[in-house]
Protein backbone atom coordinates (compact mmCIF):
# COMPACT_ATOMS: atom_id res chain seq x y z
CA UNK A 1 0.00 0.00 0.00
CA UNK A 2 3.17 2.22 0.43
CA UNK A 3 3.01 2.25 -3.72
CA UNK A 4 -0.68 3.37 -3.56
CA UNK A 5 0.81 7.36 -3.69
CA UNK A 6 2.50 6.81 -7.08
CA UNK A 7 -0.51 5.84 -8.86
CA UNK A 8 -2.30 9.29 -7.71
CA UNK A 9 -1.35 10.93 -10.47
CA UNK A 10 -2.44 8.59 -12.70
CA UNK A 11 -6.08 8.66 -11.25
CA UNK A 12 -6.48 12.16 -11.47
CA UNK A 13 -5.58 12.21 -14.98
CA UNK A 14 -7.90 9.67 -15.82
CA UNK A 15 -10.83 11.24 -13.28
CA UNK A 16 -10.48 14.56 -15.58
CA UNK A 17 -10.49 12.56 -18.57
CA UNK A 18 -13.98 10.53 -17.72
CA UNK A 19 -15.32 14.05 -16.78
CA UNK A 20 -14.88 15.08 -19.84
CA UNK A 21 -15.37 12.50 -22.47
CA UNK A 22 -17.86 10.45 -20.08
CA UNK A 23 -15.44 7.34 -20.41
CA UNK A 24 -11.88 6.31 -20.24
CA UNK A 25 -11.18 6.65 -16.79
CA UNK A 26 -10.98 2.19 -16.38
CA UNK A 27 -8.92 1.70 -19.27
CA UNK A 28 -5.96 4.91 -18.13
CA UNK A 29 -6.22 3.86 -14.69
CA UNK A 30 -6.11 0.11 -14.64
CA UNK A 31 -3.00 0.56 -16.74
CA UNK A 32 -1.24 2.46 -14.11
CA UNK A 33 -2.28 0.49 -11.69
CA UNK A 34 -1.13 -2.53 -12.84
CA UNK A 35 2.44 -1.55 -12.62
CA UNK A 36 2.49 -1.60 -9.04
CA UNK A 37 -0.73 -3.64 -7.95
CA UNK A 38 -1.99 -7.56 -9.29
CA UNK A 39 -4.54 -7.11 -11.72
CA UNK A 40 -7.39 -9.16 -9.19
CA UNK A 41 -6.08 -5.72 -7.05
CA UNK A 42 -6.07 -3.30 -9.73
CA UNK A 43 -9.50 -3.90 -11.12
CA UNK A 44 -11.55 -4.17 -7.94
CA UNK A 45 -10.18 -0.10 -7.32
CA UNK A 46 -10.40 1.03 -10.53
CA UNK A 47 -14.00 -0.14 -10.92
CA UNK A 48 -15.01 0.95 -7.55
CA UNK A 49 -13.61 4.28 -7.90
CA UNK A 50 -15.49 4.78 -11.39
CA UNK A 51 -18.82 3.74 -10.00
CA UNK A 52 -18.04 6.60 -7.22
CA UNK A 53 -16.93 9.35 -10.24
CA UNK A 54 -19.98 8.34 -12.04
CA UNK A 55 -22.13 9.29 -9.16
CA UNK A 56 -21.22 12.63 -9.61
CA UNK A 57 -22.40 12.75 -13.25
CA UNK A 58 -25.11 11.02 -12.84
CA UNK A 59 -28.00 13.64 -12.38
CA UNK A 60 -26.94 15.51 -15.54
CA UNK A 61 -27.01 12.39 -17.65
CA UNK A 62 -30.54 11.00 -16.62
CA UNK A 63 -31.61 14.09 -18.42
CA UNK A 64 -29.37 13.33 -21.79
CA UNK A 65 -29.10 9.70 -21.98
CA UNK A 66 -31.02 7.26 -24.90
CA UNK A 67 -33.22 4.72 -22.31
CA UNK A 68 -34.06 2.03 -24.65
CA UNK A 69 -30.54 1.61 -25.78
CA UNK A 70 -29.64 2.09 -21.67
CA UNK A 71 -31.81 -1.11 -21.15
CA UNK A 72 -30.57 -3.38 -24.05
CA UNK A 73 -26.60 -2.30 -22.90
CA UNK A 74 -27.03 -3.52 -19.52
CA UNK A 75 -28.70 -6.64 -19.99
CA UNK A 76 -26.16 -7.83 -22.04
CA UNK A 77 -23.67 -6.92 -19.68
CA UNK A 78 -25.29 -9.31 -16.84
CA UNK A 79 -25.04 -11.72 -18.98
CA UNK A 80 -20.90 -10.60 -20.13
CA UNK A 81 -20.16 -10.19 -16.63
CA UNK A 82 -19.78 -13.69 -15.25
CA UNK A 83 -17.66 -15.08 -18.79
CA UNK A 84 -14.89 -12.10 -17.81
CA UNK A 85 -15.20 -12.88 -14.13
CA UNK A 86 -14.08 -16.65 -15.13
CA UNK A 87 -10.99 -15.30 -17.31
CA UNK A 88 -10.20 -12.90 -13.94
CA UNK A 89 -9.89 -15.69 -11.86
CA UNK A 90 -8.26 -18.33 -14.49
CA UNK A 91 -5.20 -16.36 -16.25
CA UNK A 92 -2.02 -15.67 -14.76
CA UNK A 93 -1.70 -11.90 -13.63
CA UNK A 94 1.62 -11.17 -16.33
CA UNK A 95 -0.54 -12.87 -18.59
CA UNK A 96 -3.60 -11.04 -17.83
CA UNK A 97 -1.68 -7.30 -17.69
CA UNK A 98 -0.25 -8.29 -20.94
CA UNK A 99 -3.84 -8.81 -22.62
CA UNK A 100 -5.32 -5.73 -21.07
CA UNK A 101 -3.22 -3.81 -22.94
CA UNK A 102 -3.43 -5.37 -26.16
CA UNK A 103 -6.69 -5.07 -25.93
CA UNK A 104 -7.29 -1.31 -25.06
CA UNK A 105 -4.98 -0.71 -28.32
CA UNK A 106 -7.16 -3.86 -30.21
CA UNK A 107 -9.96 -1.74 -29.33
CA UNK A 108 -8.35 1.71 -29.79
CA UNK A 109 -7.61 0.79 -33.48
CA UNK A 110 -11.56 -0.16 -34.18
CA UNK A 111 -12.30 3.06 -32.85
CA UNK A 112 -10.43 4.72 -35.33
CA UNK A 113 -11.08 2.83 -38.11
CA UNK A 114 -14.72 4.04 -40.01
CA UNK A 115 -15.03 0.32 -40.09
CA UNK A 116 -19.10 -0.70 -39.07
CA UNK A 117 -20.29 -4.16 -39.80
CA UNK A 118 -23.45 -3.89 -38.19
CA UNK A 119 -26.46 -2.20 -37.82
CA UNK A 120 -26.48 -0.29 -34.30
CA UNK A 121 -30.18 0.47 -34.25
CA UNK A 122 -30.73 -3.53 -33.72
CA UNK A 123 -31.56 -5.13 -29.87
CA UNK A 124 -29.27 -7.86 -30.91
CA UNK A 125 -26.58 -4.95 -31.60
CA UNK A 126 -26.99 -3.91 -28.15
CA UNK A 127 -27.05 -6.92 -26.27
CA UNK A 128 -23.87 -8.33 -27.99
CA UNK A 129 -22.04 -5.23 -27.49
CA UNK A 130 -23.46 -5.30 -24.11
CA UNK A 131 -22.23 -8.82 -23.40
CA UNK A 132 -18.82 -8.07 -24.18
CA UNK A 133 -18.19 -4.90 -22.43
CA UNK A 134 -19.57 -6.92 -19.33
CA UNK A 135 -16.83 -9.81 -20.19
CA UNK A 136 -14.26 -7.26 -20.52
CA UNK A 137 -15.05 -4.92 -17.83
CA UNK A 138 -15.10 -8.01 -15.10
CA UNK A 139 -11.49 -9.36 -16.20
CA UNK A 140 -9.58 -6.68 -16.81
CA UNK A 141 -11.73 -3.01 -16.63
CA UNK A 142 -11.62 -2.32 -19.96
CA UNK A 143 -15.50 -2.77 -21.02
CA UNK A 144 -15.48 0.98 -22.00
CA UNK A 145 -14.38 1.23 -24.97
CA UNK A 146 -16.29 -1.62 -26.63
CA UNK A 147 -19.18 1.07 -25.80
CA UNK A 148 -17.43 3.70 -27.18
CA UNK A 149 -17.23 1.77 -30.50
CA UNK A 150 -21.05 0.84 -30.63
CA UNK A 151 -21.54 4.48 -29.55
CA UNK A 152 -19.60 6.15 -32.34
CA UNK A 153 -21.66 3.89 -34.92
CA UNK A 154 -25.18 5.53 -33.45
CA UNK A 155 -27.37 7.88 -34.75
CA UNK A 156 -27.34 9.58 -31.21
CA UNK A 157 -25.58 12.69 -30.54
CA UNK A 158 -22.42 13.50 -28.82
CA UNK A 159 -24.34 14.54 -25.57
CA UNK A 160 -26.12 11.56 -25.76
CA UNK A 161 -23.05 9.19 -26.26
CA UNK A 162 -21.88 10.54 -23.30
CA UNK A 163 -24.79 10.39 -20.86
CA UNK A 164 -25.60 6.67 -21.87
CA UNK A 165 -22.61 5.71 -21.33
CA UNK A 166 -22.44 7.35 -18.02
CA UNK A 167 -25.58 5.63 -16.74
CA UNK A 168 -24.11 2.75 -18.62
CA UNK A 169 -21.10 2.04 -16.95
CA UNK A 170 -22.68 2.90 -13.17
CA UNK A 171 -24.94 0.09 -13.53
CA UNK A 172 -22.48 -2.29 -15.33
CA UNK A 173 -19.39 -1.73 -12.96
CA UNK A 174 -21.44 -1.62 -9.84
CA UNK A 175 -22.60 -4.82 -11.15
CA UNK A 176 -19.00 -6.38 -11.76
CA UNK A 177 -17.73 -5.34 -8.23
CA UNK A 178 -20.73 -6.88 -6.37
CA UNK A 179 -19.31 -10.16 -8.44
CA UNK A 180 -16.27 -9.60 -7.51
CA UNK A 181 -17.01 -9.04 -3.46
CA UNK A 182 -19.33 -12.03 -3.73
CA UNK A 183 -16.42 -14.16 -5.22
CA UNK A 184 -13.89 -13.52 -2.79
CA UNK A 185 -11.58 -11.30 -4.64
CA UNK A 186 -11.71 -8.11 -2.82
CA UNK A 187 -8.75 -7.48 0.51
CA UNK A 188 -7.99 -4.88 2.63
CA UNK A 189 -6.31 -3.22 -0.20
CA UNK A 190 -9.50 -1.95 -1.44
CA UNK A 191 -11.09 0.02 1.52
CA UNK A 192 -7.33 1.77 2.26
CA UNK A 193 -6.95 2.64 -1.76
CA UNK A 194 -10.25 3.92 -1.70
CA UNK A 195 -9.58 6.17 1.52
CA UNK A 196 -6.84 7.91 -0.47
CA UNK A 197 -8.17 8.22 -3.91
CA UNK A 198 -11.44 8.86 -3.70
CA UNK A 199 -11.40 12.57 -2.93
CA UNK A 200 -9.03 13.55 -5.53
CA UNK A 201 -10.73 11.38 -8.03
CA UNK A 202 -13.97 12.63 -7.47
CA UNK A 203 -12.43 16.50 -7.82
CA UNK A 204 -10.87 15.47 -10.72
CA UNK A 205 -14.08 14.25 -12.64
CA UNK A 206 -15.59 17.81 -11.58
CA UNK A 207 -12.88 19.56 -13.44
CA UNK A 208 -13.38 17.54 -16.12
CA UNK A 209 -17.47 17.67 -16.13
CA UNK A 210 -16.51 21.42 -16.04
CA UNK A 211 -14.52 21.53 -19.04
CA UNK A 212 -16.93 19.82 -21.02
CA UNK A 213 -19.86 22.04 -20.06
CA UNK A 214 -17.71 24.92 -20.85
CA UNK A 215 -16.45 23.57 -24.35
CA UNK A 216 -17.48 20.05 -25.13
CA UNK A 217 -15.60 18.01 -27.95
CA UNK A 218 -16.70 17.42 -31.55
CA UNK A 219 -16.11 14.33 -31.40
CA UNK A 220 -15.21 12.03 -28.32
CA UNK A 221 -13.12 10.11 -30.76
CA UNK A 222 -10.15 12.55 -30.93
CA UNK A 223 -10.22 13.39 -27.58
CA UNK A 224 -9.74 10.23 -25.63
CA UNK A 225 -8.48 7.67 -27.72
CA UNK A 226 -4.76 8.58 -28.57
CA UNK A 227 -4.74 8.87 -24.72
CA UNK A 228 -5.59 5.06 -24.65
CA UNK A 229 -3.39 4.08 -27.42
CA UNK A 230 -0.63 5.81 -25.20
CA UNK A 231 -1.36 4.24 -21.82
CA UNK A 232 -1.85 0.85 -23.73
CA UNK A 233 1.85 0.94 -25.32
CA UNK A 234 3.46 1.95 -21.65
CA UNK A 235 1.73 -1.26 -20.13
CA UNK A 236 2.69 -3.27 -22.90
CA UNK A 237 6.29 -2.33 -22.83
CA UNK A 238 6.39 -2.56 -19.24
CA UNK A 239 4.57 -6.01 -18.80
CA UNK A 240 6.59 -7.41 -21.46
CA UNK A 241 9.86 -6.08 -19.52
CA UNK A 242 8.70 -7.66 -16.54
CA UNK A 243 7.62 -11.24 -18.34
CA UNK A 244 11.13 -11.51 -19.63
CA UNK A 245 13.60 -10.12 -16.53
Amino acid sequence: MDQIWYVLPVVIFAGIVRGYSGFGFAVIAVVGLNFFFEPKQSVAIVLCLDVICSLNLWKQAVKQADFPTLKNLIIGSILGIPIGYSFLLILPSETLKLLICIGILTLAALLFSDFRAFNAAKTKTKIGFGIASGAGTASASIGGPMIVYYMLASSLTTSTQRATMILFFITSEGLAVLTLIMGGIVDSTLPQALLILTVPTLIAVYIGQYLFNKKPPQSLKSFALPIMVFVAILGIINSVMTMFA
